[in-house]
């Protein structure tokens, strides 16, 4: 696929309401996933925006620059987390799914976890929502929660940070 056949896959997509679309034959592979934009910031990009990306890149790596979302919080987090010194011992429970993260199991429980808290093994962190299935996220080893990434209620991408934490 040349970079005006991609342009024009991307204008007739925006202007659909297919949220998913993938596509591959003897050029390449394409994907577009606009379904998880619920709580991301507006990636629409206008024709002279496109037009400004450099025309001699490569198909598939416009589409993934075109396509992927930008995230609100998590890109600062990360930027933030970048600029820090990496901390002695400190590790990262990570989510392994797309979907939505919530502390607890109800609005009125208490959260599974909180700063501070030592779990263990196969002890539950959090819930993430997917397909309207509730995810249960456990503890891979026995840890001390340093700190809790994510809003509660809001979307996380797999591998997203989740929970600061150290082994113990």
């Amino acid at each position: 696929m040349n970079f005006e056949e991609v342009k024009e896959l991307i204008t007739m997509l925006d202007n659909s309401k297919l949220a998913y679309f993938e596509m591959e034959n003897k050029d390449g592979y394409i994907k577009i996933d606009k379904s998880m934009s619920r709580n991301y910031v507006s990636n629409k990009i206008d024709n002279s925006e496109i037009n400004t990306l450099n025309k001699n890149s490569e198909a598939v790596n416009t589409v993934n620059t075109i396509s992927e979302p930008v995230v609100n919080t998590s890109k600062n987090e990360e930027a933030v987390v970048a600029d820090k010194p990496k901390e002695e011992g400190v590790e990262f429970i990570k989510s392994p799914i797309v979907g939505t993260f919530y502390s607890k199991s109800s609005p009125d429980a208490e959260p599974f976890v909180k700063e501070g808290d030592v779990v263990h093994k196969g002890d539950i962190v959090c819930i993430v929502e997917a397909m309207k299935l509730m995810n249960e996220i456990t503890a891979e080893f026995d840890c001390e929660i340093v700190s809790v990434v994510c809003e509660d209620a809001k979307m996380v991408e797999y591998g997203q940070k989740l929970f600061k934490v150290k082994r113990v």
